[in-house]
This record gives C-alpha cells, structure tokens and sequence, in this order.
C-alpha cells in the first residue's frame, strides 16, 4: 500500500504523568476505578469518572477539584478540570484521542489518530521534552476491515486458549500473561480486532 493509500496513523501511546486531579483522586480512594478523557482541550477537559462509591462521599470532593461536575448514570459523573500536561500536548498537536484507559495512578493508555509518522515523532518529543515518558507500543494506517498483524495474532491466540467459549476457559488476565503484555494494552487490540471482524462479516452477509 502507497502512502497516498493510506488512512491517518493509529498509535497506542502511554505515557507517565501525575498532574491529572481526577486520577490523583481516583488513586487516592485506594479501589478500583475508571478515569476516561472525553473531551481534551489546551485549557480543559472533560472526564469521565466512574466509582462505586457513595455519591455523597464523592460529589464534595470531585467539586473541590473541579471546574464543573456533573453525575451520568448509577456511578458515574462527567468532570471538567484545568488540563493535565499531556492533555495539554495532545489538544495542541491536533490528535484525535480516539480513546484513553489509565493503567495505574501514574500511567495512562492513549489510543490516537494523527496524520502520519512524522507527525507521531514531533508528538513524542514533545512529550518527552515535558518528562512525560512516551511509548508508542503499536502503530498502524487506519483500515475498514483488515487485521494488523498484532491483531491477527492476539485473535488466535485468545481462541486457541479458549476465551471464546460459552464456559470461558481462559480470562483476559491470563492471555494477556501468557503474550507479556497488559491487560489494558491486550483489551484494545481484541477488541478492534473482533470489532474489524464483525464488520466484515456484517457486510459482506447481511
């Protein structure tokens, strides 16, 4: 495939960063919990945070670190604050976070869109000049319905394992063990690889 052929670059990128107030507060409740980025601008952005907490315990202290609050749903809320370092970068090199997955209080998981490779290099200097400690863990060009590799690969081995069955035999913990990467990292790839597969099949049968 020519470059002209191309669609824009897919990159996973984690980075290392400690400035996120809504993330700072979510590790500090020492429990599990969910920190999305929906929304990244230069100035602000907007969170969704998910808990199983009590709301009255919550929605004082996501107050005091916040611009607004607002409660979604059972146990989530939708949290606007002044941006973190690396939201900051990514809103002033025009990437489109496609998604964002926290991996521990420190490290989170961007999945991104971005123009093309040079582009995808001046953003990881840009964040290792700020200290932020990027890697770009996986790159491809956008496709409608074709595996990557990596997509192929992580497919297979999930299916030769079990995971696939009614009474599944294997958890995703446990593949992502068994292929020495994170759980987080494990779930992405599946999940746009199964998605990819659907697609096609949808298409071409329906």
């Amino acid at each position: 495939m020519s470059q002209k052929d191309r669609g824009a670059l897919i990159a996973l990128l984690e980075v290392s960063r400690g400035n996120c107030p809504v993330t700072n507060y979510a590790s500090s409740i020492n429990e599990e919990f969910n920190v999305e980025q929906l929304k990244i601008g230069e100035s602000k952005t907007l969170h969704r945070f998910e808990t199983e907490r009590d709301v009255q315990e919550v929605l004082p202290k996501l107050q005091k670190i916040s611009t607004s609050v607002m409660r979604v749903g059972k146990s989530g809320f939708w949290v606007e604050t002044q941006s973190c370092s690396t939201c900051t970068i990514l809103a002033s090199s025009h990437v489109v976070v496609l998604s964002s997955r926290n991996l521990d209080s420190k490290r989170i998981l961007y999945r991104i869109m971005i123009q093309n490779e040079s582009k995808l290099n001046v953003l990881e200097k840009s964040l290792e000049n700020a200290g932020l400690k990027p890697s770009i863990l996986e790159t491809e060009y956008e496709t409608h319905s074709l595996l990557t590799e990596r997509e192929k690969e992580v497919v297979k081995v999930a299916y030769g394992h079990g995971y696939f069955e009614p009474d599944r035999k294997i958890s995703m913990t446990e593949v992502a063990h068994i292929m020495k990467v994170s759980t987080p990292s494990l779930s992405d790839v599946l999940r746009r690889g199964t998605k990819k597969m659907i697609k096609n099949y949808v298409d071409n049968r329906f």
